[in-house]
């Protein structure tokens, strides 16, 4: 899928540990990335090298029913780094033209993905399919929908939180949230927006 994102950096004198290789790439897996299409972020600086193993076999995409089981569901592949199932699982939502499995064999949405798992699997906090994923009931008004990081739980905590561990300087700008995309039906991840 195409996770492209979109970056807006205010105040670079902030810092965030994790951030950094989140933000580099995030424009990734098609369109759905930070500002982009639904899956895998991708980031240039995270090694190609360093992602796990991905299934060489495609996977058809498929949606949920509301847009907090499609969330949760995508937000648990990247925790259990199925990166590539993840962006796979987007192709519905993918602009025109754009083809899902060659988006997501690129090595900047697999980085983008793995800096998404980074950012949120933080020392003693319980991963799928221990720790639970739960997105709070967001109204959806029409087939798009933006859920901000905070509406996002792992393991009782929220993805914010998360990602802020660790995080020096003003934090204040800093957001992540998702693009949900009903198509047909059912709803997928579409892509992401961070802004720091």
């Amino acid at each position: 899928m195409t996770i492209a994102p979109t970056v807006h950096a205010r105040r670079p004198q902030a810092r965030w540990l994790v951030l950094p290789a989140v933000v580099m790439g995030l424009t990734a897996c098609g369109s759905a990335g930070v500002s982009g299409s639904a899956v895998p972020v991708t980031s240039p600086s995270a090694s190609p090298a360093t992602a796990p193993p991905q299934t060489s076999q495609a996977q058809p995409a498929s949606g949920a029913e509301t847009l907090q089981t499609a969330l949760e569901h995508w937000v648990t592949q990247i925790l259990q780094e199925q990166y590539t199932e993840a962006c796979l699982s987007s192709a519905p939502v993918l602009p025109a033209g754009q083809d899902a499995e060659t988006l997501c064999k690129n090595p900047e949405a697999l980085a983008s993905a793995k800096s998404l798992h980074e950012a949120w699997a933080k020392p003693g906090v319980k991963l799928p399919p221990q720790g639970k994923v739960e997105v709070t009931k967001v109204a959806a008004k029409g087939n798009e929908v933006t859920v901000p990081d905070t509406a996002v739980k792992l393991d009782g905590r929220t993805l914010r939180s998360l990602e802020l561990i660790g995080a020096t300087g003003d934090t204040d700008s800093f957001s992540l949230t998702f693009k949900m995309e009903k198509h047909e039906g059912a709803w997928y991840v579409q892509g992401f927006d961070l802004k720091l």
